[in-house]
């Protein structure tokens, strides 16, 4: 089987296995990716939620606190940011609308949109996300994050109103999460992996882990490089492959591995 079929049928079984809970399966187990715990079909709970109940209204609840950040840390020091590209269903979700936004990169206005100079420095907002609407708002106010996610509104809000019909009471936040959610669609729809990039918190917990993974891609043999820019074009993250050092928005999905035609692009573990 081809690596990225591995791949495929990877987030394809991940995807299946995250909502057994619509046959009554329930694990109990923490996801080590973003997927919204009040999903009526799922197995078990978002890093996230267990982190916001863990600083909820300034209280400090170890176990919501340690549980998550022990899963995701033994996956980040492991495998790195992994986790996006192999198991994360929204990941999954994004490598389908990838499709769409790879074509509409023919149109000036989207190419021009991915172009931007400050387009580096907007990759910054999902750590800004996981502090500011994880972290303070839960310990100072409350669960807003919980009631604007998209993720959450694709997950839960939705799956909630086809399977209860004329029973959900939408509360006052569903405007605001109505809008995210329609700009969610319109971003992973025109920026290739644009939630990973720019706004998902789970990202944010698992990228660092890349810079001292077991597990990640090296460029070697530079000097033979011919610049083809073959892994550039196909990389989802729009990572400048070449000169890339363990950067912590890879996710590993490893197309730059199988396009060089050098073989010069590897998974090394060290």
């Amino acid at each position: 089987m081809k690596f990225q079929e591995k791949r495929l049928l990877s987030q394809i079984i991940l995807f299946f296995s995250t909502n057994l809970g619509a046959l009554g399966f329930k694990t109990g187990f923490c996801y080590p990716f973003f997927y919204c715990q009040a999903c009526p079909a799922a197995t078990s709970a978002c890093p996230l939620r267990a982190l916001e109940q863990s600083v909820y209204k300034q209280s400090f609840t170890w176990r919501f606190f340690v549980y998550p950040l022990l899963i995701l840390g033994f996956l980040g020091v492991t495998t790195g940011r992994a986790v996006c590209g192999w198991a994360c269903p929204i990941g999954f979700i994004q490598r389908c609308t990838g499709r769409v936004a790879r074509k509409l990169k023919r149109f000036p206005l989207v190419k021009k949109i991915g172009g931007l100079k400050i387009e580096p420095y907007l990759r910054y907002m999902k750590y800004g996300i996981l502090i500011g609407f994880v972290f303070l708002t839960s310990f100072l106010i409350g669960f807003i994050f919980t009631d604007i996610c998209p993720v959450g509104f694709l997950t839960g809000t939705i799956p909630i109103l086809i399977l209860n019909p004329g029973k959900y009471v939408p509360n006052y936040f569903f405007p605001v999460a109505l809008v995210i959610f329609s700009l969610f669609l319109i971003l992973i729809f025109t920026v290739e992996r644009g939630w990973c990039r720019y706004f998902c918190p789970v990202g944010a917990l698992l990228a660092p882990f890349n810079k001292i993974s077991f597990l990640h891609i090296a460029v070697e043999q530079k000097e033979e490089c011919t610049h083809c820019n073959a892994c550039i074009d196909v990389c989802p993250m729009g990572i400048d492959i070449y000169n890339m050092h363990r950067d912590p928005e890879c996710i590993l999905c490893g197309k730059c591995v199988n396009v060089c035609p050098k073989n010069n692009i590897i998974f090394k573990r060290s």
